[in-house]
């Protein structure tokens, strides 16, 4: 018997995306066996052992995924069906009682299950009737898995493996295969006057830019007749969004093969955006927009292509509305992780910004750009000295990138520079590797 590891990701996360009515199954299904998974609910959590507890009985639940045993499961072939055995201690399985999916021995009659193969993902039949399944496709961290007739979204599962797989870069990748570093609160820098302000990075826009961080996170506020790039609240002595935007521009203009993209936290209006891109020199020019590109049809473009065309700027804002200068709605076109590892920094549980937009998210022909946070409530050069060595790079392979079903395109970080050493050069540079 073959046996590797897989994390359970449910598959309804794919039918919110790209089905419209009931998935057809093929009955006589084979799931990978031996490979240990995650349990994912339609929204991108897992299927959680409650607490880690291993006991008959023992309540199954929604959580986001933290890498932890609780969360890995194996499917066992026995006979004619299936056990979906606990990594940790393979004496226990995922099973029921009554309408309940719970922990029990493996030796226990109602622990066996049936699959129907969709396509990529399964659901997951109990011989006696009903399909594992989650109470509704919105996210509840620590509600029940339940067991019911439904074969809906609701009962469509993933099953990933711990281990992102790994394809060669090709000599000419498409924006989606490539990695990133980001800034996030990038204008948040003591360079330009943060200090005292809980500021987020050490150098200057122009500086960051040199020192290699293609994706700027940037807040943008309408303040005092202009908009000015400012964290929170305005004090009045931000730079303007404008002044910013210009940076950008003149850095493309001078480093004709890169490509850089900015995620703007948006609390402008639409003509409050379109006056302060209009005052740019060269935005309108180098701006790319993936709608007019077909991209949705296409796919990404080759980055090669982006620079031939010198067409090397992407622009996402969190608010809608103004594609038609080329500054796109992020929930159309991106994934994003939930941004903060908590006070402490240990919370480096991994789910969706946006419900309706899980990781894994994909639509035919078209696989959004996928952006990972990585930081605190509050920043220090301190934290992430702790937070962007081991952890970021144990982080994006163990946790995130599972659930995810890839690497990141964007890896956001709080003084990218830190830790010493070049620890975040060296992930970026190794993400670069494979797609």
């Amino acid at each position: 018997m073959v046996l590797r590891t897989v994390r359970l990701l449910s598959a309804a996360l794919l039918a919110m995306v790209c089905a419209v009515g009931t998935a057809q199954a093929s009955p006589a299904a084979d799931p990978p066996t031996g490979a240990v998974i995650l349990v994912s609910v339609p929204n991108g959590r897992v299927a959680d052992l409650d607490g880690g507890g291993v006991d008959e009985g023992h309540k199954l639940q929604e959580w986001p995924a933290n890498g932890t045993t609780a969360q890995q499961w194996q499917v066992v072939r026995e006979g004619d069906r299936y056990k979906i055995k606990l990594a940790s201690n393979q004496a226990w399985c995922l099973s029921r009682d009554q309408a309940r999916a719970v922990l029990r021995s493996c030796g226990n009659a109602l622990s066996a299950w049936d699959f129907e193969d969709l396509g990529g993902r399964y659901r997951i039949k109990h011989p006696s009737g009903g399909y594992l399944h989650v109470v509704t496709t919105s996210p509840s961290n620590g509600r029940e898995l339940v067991v019911n007739d439904d074969s809906g979204a609701g009962a469509e599962w993933y099953l990933n493996g711990l281990d992102v797989p790994r394809r060669a870069m090709p000599a000419d990748p498409r924006l989606d295969q490539v990695t990133f570093l980001a800034a996030h609160n990038a204008m948040a820098n003591t360079d330009e006057g943060f200090w005292g302000r809980f500021p987020n990075q050490s150098y200057r826009l122009k500086d960051q830019l040199t020192q290699g961080v293609r994706g700027l996170q940037i807040d943008a506020y309408a303040y005092q007749g202009d908009v000015r790039m400012c964290h929170g609240s305005c004090w009045g002595n931000e730079r303007t969004l404008t002044a910013g935007l210009q940076d950008v521009v003149d850095f493309l203009n001078a480093n004709r093969d890169a490509v850089v993209t900015l995620f703007i936290e948006d609390y402008t209006s639409v003509e409050e955006l379109r006056t302060v891109v209009a005052r740019v020199n060269g935005f309108a020019d180098r701006v790319f927009n993936p709608g007019q590109a077909g991209v949705r049809q296409n796919g990404w473009p080759r980055v090669s292509e982006l620079v031939a065309q010198n067409r090397r700027l992407l622009v996402f804002s969190q608010r809608s509305g103004r594609d038609s200068y080329g500054v796109m709605f992020d929930r159309d076109w991106t994934a994003e992780n939930y941004w903060s590892l908590g006070s402490g920094g240990g919370d480096v549980q991994c789910y969706s910004r946006w419900d309706e937009v899980p990781l894994a998210k994909e639509e035919p022909g078209f696989r959004r750009l996928y952006s990972m946070n990585h930081y605190r409530d509050i920043p220090s050069e301190g934290s992430a000295t702790a937070d962007n060595g081991t952890k970021l790079s144990d982080r994006v392979r163990r946790v995130c990138g599972p659930v995810a079903g890839r690497k990141p395109n964007y890896v956001a970080l709080d003084f990218y520079q830190k830790p010493e050493g070049g620890a975040v050069r060296n992930l970026i540079a190794d993400l670069n590797t494979y797609w």
